[in-house]
């Protein structure tokens, strides 16, 4: 007996959506490096400042289990080490050439868990790609200070950003923000809707 065309269409598009979404932390990760050397590589060629967003699902601790009602009570003090992780492989395999022991970090902000990182290009220092990790409008003098130092020849990617809106700075630096924020490209978003 053959199957019906309904049936067939409905199963390859369960399996399309699948292919879509990845399976694993470990290929979210590639799809992220994937994405990511693409983007920079089409910023590179229209002469911008390569200056990306990446919005990544973080995994859920080990120890999570379904009655968890909140499976991050520490909020983003508890996120911290495993997006560290992260981030540090997604450098890695954006920088040719590049170790993970080479990535350098710094907090920028202890209590709103924000830090600096950098994987320096053994090639070159215009290849070398500097992130912040959940930078907030807290943040937006020390986010300005850090984007002058990369310089326009070099990549800074804002990691799982603290906000979404210009209007998120505050009134007074609205329009400060929403220029900031315009400089910005999505290189890759995976999230969690709730």
């Amino acid at each position: 007996m053959r199957p019906s065309i309904p049936a067939l269409v409905t199963l390859l598009v369960a399996q399309g959506a699948r292919a879509l979404i990845p399976a694993t932390p470990g290929e979210q990760t590639r799809r992220a490096i994937t994405s990511m050397k693409e983007k920079i590589a089409q910023v590179r060629s229209t002469n911008l400042p390569p200056r990306i967003y990446i919005d990544y699902l973080i995994p859920l601790p080990p120890a999570t289990t379904d009655a968890d009602i909140d499976p991050w009570p520490g909020g983003l003090a508890q996120m911290y080490p495993y997006a560290e992780d992260i981030l540090c492989d997604i450098l890695t395999g954006v920088v040719d050439e590049s170790s993970r022991d080479k990535v350098s970090s710094q907090v920028v902000s202890v209590q709103d868990c924000c830090g600096f990182f950098i994987q320096e290009s053994p090639v070159s220092p215009e290849l070398d790609v500097a992130a912040l990790l959940f930078p907030g409008p807290d943040q937006f003098a020390k986010m300005k200070e850090i984007e002058d130092m990369v310089g326009d020849s070099r990549t800074l990617i804002i990691f799982n950003r603290q906000y979404t809106r210009p209007e998120d700075f505050g009134f007074f630096r609205k329009g400060e923000a929403k220029e900031f924020m315009e400089k910005y490209e999505w290189g890759f978003a995976f999230q969690e809707i709730a």
